[in-house]
């Protein structure tokens, strides 16, 4: 019994005759032939009911069809596994980030990382911060651009930048005459938040426990796109940040007098992810991006 005799199987289930089975497996039609029936002298079992210029798999073929595929996808999964711990920077890359950054972030680094490093395979993946935290803790995703500081021992991390959050607002808004705003001239405005489990939200709630400024409680968006097309249409203000404003210059945004809020980005990997030098030349690669300073190319991953 071997593996090769499976991907016969599968290739005349796929194909519907020896001829272009074998040529699919890249072997003589008689070789295939021989090979299935040797695997059924060895099993004591028929597989195909053959017939003149055509065959059909027995129920026992057809059982056996479907834990050979699954077999298959097993050895799939090992060679996987292999190349990932064979070479860190080969294999499948699972990167995350929260949904008010992935969006507007990921487009600008994600060419620069495909360029460096060929032979990874990137899985982005976008979800609320708890989300991606857990993934990260059961070993789901590799790493994820988070808003810190996160409170995992389990993790480590870099940072990469801080950004401000503006004021948007439509630019029809009777406050679109100014470049800053003071939080007293707010105390009367609707201000619109992301519904509960954006970290967004808990850093703008915090914000506004300093000053008398009401979120609109009937009515909470679900996603970044929502929000920014609320404040168009003149039904609310709210905290944008600089990279969510950089891509909508559709709205007006005000800065806080005094300064207001900010968000700390960095790339969150486990602790004992055998990856972690990828991790690093990582954080070193997007942190190049961001300075537009002449990247190295990669020793020996090219």
């Amino acid at each position: 019994m071997n593996l090769r005799t499976f991907e016969y199987l599968l290739a005349l289930k796929a194909h519907g005759g020896f001829h272009r089975a074998a040529k699919a497996c890249h072997v003589s039609q008689p070789a295939l032939s021989i090979q299935i029936k040797k695997f059924e002298d060895e099993l004591g079992l028929q597989l195909l009911e053959r017939g003149r210029n055509k065959f059909i798999f027995t129920p026992a073929g057809l059982k056996i069809l479907e834990h050979a595929r699954g077999i298959l996808q097993r050895v799939n999964e090992i060679e996987k596994l292999s190349e990932l711990w064979s070479d860190p920077y080969a294999g499948e890359l699972s990167m995350g980030a929260f949904p008010t950054l992935a969006p507007y972030y990921f487009p600008q680094i994600l060419d620069p990382i495909i360029e460096a490093y060929p032979n990874l395979r990137i899985n982005l993946v976008e979800e609320k911060t708890a989300v991606l935290i857990e993934r990260l803790k059961n070993g789901t995703l590799d790493c994820a651009f988070l808003s810190g500081p996160i409170a995992e021992d389990t993790l480590e991390h870099q940072t990469l930048f801080t950004e401000e959050f503006l004021l948007g607002i439509s630019p029809a808004h009777p406050l679109a005459k100014y470049k800053i705003i003071d939080l007293a001239k707010l105390t009367n405005e609707r201000l619109l938040l992301l519904e509960e489990g954006h970290c967004l939200r808990g850093q703008a709630l915090d914000y506004c426990a300093t000053a008398n400024i009401g979120e609109a409680l009937n009515f909470r968006a679900s996603s970044m796109a929502t929000l920014l097309q609320m404040i168009s249409m003149g039904r609310a203000i709210s905290f944008i940040p600089t990279c969510v404003a950089r891509c909508n210059p559709n709205l007006h945004y005000l800065k806080l007098k005094g300064g207001g809020i900010t968000r700390t980005i960095a790339l969150y990997w486990r602790r004992s992810s055998v990856r972690k030098n990828l991790m690093l030349e990582l954080v070193d690669d997007v942190l190049r991006n961001q300075t537009d300073r002449p990247r190295k190319r990669k020793k020996g991953h090219r």
